[in-house]
């Protein structure tokens, strides 16, 4: 029994902190890799089309402006939202014609869908439709319908973590439970991490 234990490497204290040390570093390498992964990727968008850097610089201000509007008036505008759809299908028709609009057309029914229905119940506002119809467009065009579902249940996450921080942080300092959360942060969110994470670059 004795030679058994000192035959297994981790009944040895030595050994384990060895083993020990080789995981931590192995974890180590692989977020370098991660982050090396996602530095290349955006170095990838130097090199993609024009109409492709347009469309997803034009995402990622209807983005970050809505987040901010919807976050300090509760309203994601339609002077945002609507010029960028415009932008978007334009480069869409200008990268691959009609076939690439319709498939992220798709898109942007994939996520928008969900967000119209609650829109109907009550629980959701227009712009926020919106503004994931913007990222539906983008994301189908960049890996079609999947990866727009990838976006829809990443923002979907974003924001049941929204909505319990807001009621958490309303509680704790005695405000009344908020009736509504800026969901534009939520989508804003969603699609960039969806994005930085998984997507093709076009």
């Amino acid at each position: 029994m004795v030679r058994e234990a000192a035959a297994d490497p981790a009944a040895d204290p030595g050994r384990r902190r060895v083993l020990r040390v080789r995981r931590e570093a192995d974890l180590r390498v692989q977020g370098l890799s991660s982050r090396v992964n996602r530095v290349s990727r955006l170095r990838d968008l130097a090199d993609a089309p024009l109409p492709a850097q347009i469309a997803l610089a034009t995402l990622c201000a209807a983005l970050a402006i809505s987040a901010v509007t919807d976050l300090r008036q509760r309203r994601v505008p339609n002077a945002v939202t609507y010029p960028a759809l415009l932008v978007i299908a334009i480069c869409l028709l200008w990268l691959g014609g009609r076939t690439l609009l319709l498939e992220s057309a798709l898109g942007a029914l994939v996520c928008a869908a969900p967000l119209a229905l609650a829109m109907w119940r009550g629980w959701m506002g227009a712009g926020d439709v919106k503004l994931m119809a913007i990222a539906g467009l983008v994301s189908g065009a960049a890996a079609g319908w999947p990866f727009s579902l990838a976006v829809l249940l990443d923002v979907a996450v974003a924001g049941g973590v929204l909505a319990l921080s807001w009621i958490l942080a309303a509680k704790a300092v005695g405000h009344p439970r908020p009736r509504s959360v800026p969901y534009g942060v939520a989508i804003a969110a969603g699609t960039a991490w969806a994005f930085l994470m998984g997507a093709p670059l076009f």
